[in-house]
């Protein structure tokens, strides 16, 4: 089922609205990179919901009723959800989120040998963690084969919130490597609301989004704090990104492995600049893409939420707090 070739794996990660397509647009110039287009949230679509699912209390399930029935059916919602029902599971996002057409499984792997997959994973030994964690292997190998990868090639992937399982990444695959963009909350929390004028998934309070960032950092660090990952994850400020750009994508490139000629970093850097991006601003993919946007964007009762909540962790990083 696995791939017969040996290749290496890179992920792109942060939290959402942190320059992490900006950054995967840019690393995709590279001849030797092959990108999954589209975000696939393969963790969160697979992984994760072996990690909780059928431990939901009756309480728990009924609160989001419509779309525990939805992904599990109405037995689940009455009696809890069995290993059975999550696998069942996968197959039916997969279908949602096709026919959105947005993220999804769908830009790996079409649905008939994803199916084909999952029954044979299911009959292998192991715990269904182990089981899903060796699916989604599977499938970028699937994946990598399909579009024509070659080993000397990097498979790119691409999906913020994969942040959270960076150390179930990295246990997994031993031939990956993250790269992570650290980007100012605050400047965040702007762009999170722009998008949310004309997209639902950005429509997050404040609280939330302060919460949501502070646990991505929180999570990076830790990793990077782990003698056994601590060389396999690399974080970049997007501010750092932005104002020196040539200079930072070539770290990034050192840290994969890639070598890069000076002229075609520079290359990269202009046709990639944000600076020249034209449809872009509220509501749109980019925003303004630009530092200290919070300034002028953010009303003050949300600048001092973000003082009040996350004033320390702004500072520690290195951010003004004003």
């Amino acid at each position: 089922m696995g791939s017969n070739i040996v290749y290496k794996k890179i992920f792109v990660v942060g939290c959402p609205r942190s320059g992490t397509s900006w950054l995967q647009k840019m690393m995709t110039r590279h001849e030797q990179v092959i990108p999954v287009k589209n975000e696939s949230h393969i963790y969160r679509l697979i992984y994760e919901p072996f990690t909780y699912i059928t431990k939901l209390s009756a309480q728990r399930r009924w609160q989001s009723c419509p779309n525990f029935v939805r992904n599990f059916g109405p037995t689940a919602l009455l009696f809890g959800a069995t290993s059975s029902d999550v696998w069942n599971s996968i197959l039916k996002n997969y279908r949602i989120y096709q026919k959105n057409n947005d993220i999804g499984l769908h830009h790996l792997i079409n649905y008939q040998h994803l199916k084909i997959l999952i029954n044979q994973v299911k009959q292998d030994s192991g715990s269904d963690l182990e089981k899903a964690q060796q699916l989604i292997g599977f499938i970028l190998d699937h994946f990598f084969e399909k579009v024509g990868g070659q080993p000397n090639q990097f498979l790119l992937e691409k999906t913020p919130f994969h942040i959270k399982y960076a150390d179930v990444i990295l246990n997994n695959f031993p031939e990956a490597k993250i790269i992570n963009i650290v980007r100012d909350g605050r400047d965040v929390c702007a762009s999170l609301q722009a998008r949310a004028k004309t997209t639902k998934w950005a429509e997050y309070d404040t609280r939330t989004i302060i919460s949501q960032w502070e646990r991505c950092i929180a999570v990076s660090e830790k990793i990077a704090l782990d003698p056994a990952f601590s060389d396999r994850i690399y974080s970049v400020k997007y501010e750092e990104l932005r104002k020196d750009t040539i200079s930072q994508l070539n770290h990034i490139y050192n840290f994969i492995g890639l070598d890069i000629k000076p002229v075609e970093l520079s290359q990269i850097a202009e046709l990639c600049n944000i600076e020249n991006v034209k449809n872009k601003g509220t509501g749109q993919h980019v925003n303004k893409g630009s530092i200290n946007n919070w300034k002028t964007e953010l009303s003050q009762e949300n600048i001092d939420l973000w003082q009040q909540s996350a004033g320390k962790t702004l500072e520690r990083l290195g951010y003004s707090r004003h």
